[in-house]
């Protein structure tokens, strides 16, 4: 007789885990945990500086440039679409002012 074909009452039958929905539901809300905090990054940074975007803070506008020097898109920072143009617009006049360059040199 293969294993397929043994009959069911033979069999071992199957166990249920007791602790197998909390294990996954501790997963669950870790992963959820730091896609929270992710998230919220940028807006507290926001109300850091008060909600205010000026193309003459740096601190602020670095946060939302990638090490290339490239804006972060709105669905990494989470952040409403009027701040986001208005971040994007202070990014690129402080950088035709000078104050952010263009292009960062990354070396790896």
């Amino acid at each position: 007789m293969s294993y397929w074909n043994k009959d069911k009452k033979n069999s071992i039958p199957f166990k249920k885990r007791s602790n197998w929905n909390q294990s996954l539901l501790s997963k669950k809300a870790i992963k959820s945990e730091k896609k929270i905090k992710k998230s919220l990054q940028y807006l507290l940074l926001l109300k850091k500086f008060e909600n205010v975007i000026d193309y003459k803070n740096i601190k602020l506008l670095k946060a939302f440039l990638n090490k290339y020097g490239k804006i972060r898109s709105r669905r990494k920072t989470r952040i409403p679409v009027q701040k986001q143009r208005a971040i994007s617009k202070a990014i690129r006049k402080s950088r035709a002012f000078g104050l952010i360059p263009f292009t960062c040199n990354v070396n790896s």
